[in-house]
């Protein structure tokens, strides 16, 4: 009985041995394999998390060129100047766009810079498009007065499958916040500029400082009500911000301040717009601040006014938690000449087509000095750059 005792003894440290020897090289394996995660991830979605995918342009500016190009008779038609990215745009939950020209209405006169007013039949095309998340808060709402940014809120307002944010035509309106449900995961939105252009009529400024609430502006004050009641509301907090300045990739003061200020108050994703270049784009916090995406469709002339970011990432929705994941940075480039106004992928673009731009006609290597330029300025290991 006693060998019996021995022999069972033996053979249970014996198996015993091998399962810790087992565990061990199991654990071994899969902590090499693992990458660490945090709140901005790359790894896979389980099949049942509840997703909402998103995808973000730039700064929608209807110069007179852009609706000359447009112009068919007494009509316009700018699908062809969006035709190359619909497929892109329109395969997204949600779309954004920021439509920094206003669209008062055509009795407004149409007109370009640098007091706008662009067709009202832009609208629809951007719609066709795909985009379904539309900013207006920029430093050319006020460009033909109060009574003309009040049509454009107005004309917003009447679109179905629009969330438009930054014009308001009442103060109630003004108090509204945006809010869209997909998949589950409800989203608000909020838009804000630094202010209008310096040279916008005095009678124009002066109806601003009277009715301060037909356009969100950034007063920080105002901002945390805004958040706090968005908080309420929805599962993400998605800010538009028209601030930083023009033609420059290096982010300002008033940009850091505003970003750290909104990631303080827990803001999911900031949205930047109006330096008509591309920026970085960091983590602040939990908060995803992209500081700028340059131009979406326009004719201005600076060379690296014609590179431009289109962003693309998932809301993941994990039990209590949502995480934004599958960050993808798609370059555009802005194509005109004297025949077209057009938007390429970055990816689709060659030389070739670069010699019949009108501004980079004369730039032989343009091409990879943009792929150069994109990977010093967005720089970030959370993001997959598309080129």
């Amino acid at each position: 009985m006693k060998k019996y005792n021995k022999k069972k003894i033996i053979l249970t440290t014996c198996v015993i041995t091998f399962l810790i020897f087992t565990l061990c090289a199991l654990i071994s394996y899969d902590n090499s394999t693992v990458q660490p995660r945090t709140s901005i991830k790359k790894a896979k979605k389980h099949a049942d998390d509840p997703t909402v995918s998103m995808v973000a342009v730039g700064d929608n500016i209807i110069h007179e060129n852009v609706f000359k190009f447009a112009r068919n008779g007494n009509t316009y038609n700018f699908k062809p100047c969006y035709q190359n990215v619909k497929k892109y745009i329109s395969q997204h939950d949600l779309a954004y766009v920021n439509q920094e020209t206003l669209i008062a209405g055509d009795q407004y006169g149409i007109k370009g810079y640098p007091n706008f007013n662009s067709p009202e039949a832009l609208i629809e095309d951007l719609k066709d498009t795909g985009f379904n998340m539309v900013s207006g808060a920029t430093n050319h709402s006020m460009d033909l007065g109060k009574d003309a940014l009040i049509s454009s809120a107005q004309l917003w307002k009447k679109q179905s499958n629009i969330l438009f944010s930054g014009l308001y035509d009442s103060q109630e309106d003004r108090q509204t916040i945006r809010v869209i449900e997909k998949n589950g995961i409800r989203f608000s939105f909020l838009s804000y500029t630094f202010g209008v252009n310096e040279a916008t009529k005095r009678q124009y400024r002066n109806q601003l400082q009277t009715y301060p609430y037909i356009l969100g502006q950034l007063d920080k004050e105002q901002i945390k009500e805004d958040v706090e009641k968005a908080k309420e509301q929805s599962d993400v907090i998605i800010v538009a911000c028209h601030w930083g300045k023009e033609d420059v990739s290096q982010i300002s003061d008033l940009q850091k301040e505003y970003a750290q200020y909104f990631a303080d108050l827990g803001v999911d994703v900031v949205i930047g717009n109006h330096p008509h270049q591309i920026q970085p784009i960091e983590k602040i916090n939990n908060t995803l601040v992209i500081y700028s995406l340059g131009n979406f469709l326009s004719t201005m002339k600076g060379v690296y006014n014609q590179l431009e970011g289109m962003i693309s990432l998932d809301f993941v929705k994990k039990a209590n938690n949502i995480s934004i994941e599958n960050i993808t940075y798609i370059p555009l480039i802005n194509h005109y000449n004297d025949d077209v106004v057009t938007i390429y992928p970055l990816q689709d673009y060659t030389q070739e087509l670069a010699s019949q731009h009108t501004i980079l006609k004369n730039q032989p290597n343009i091409i990879e000095e943009f792929k150069t330029y994109i990977q010093e300025t967005i720089n970030n290991k959370d993001i997959k750059i598309k080129m």
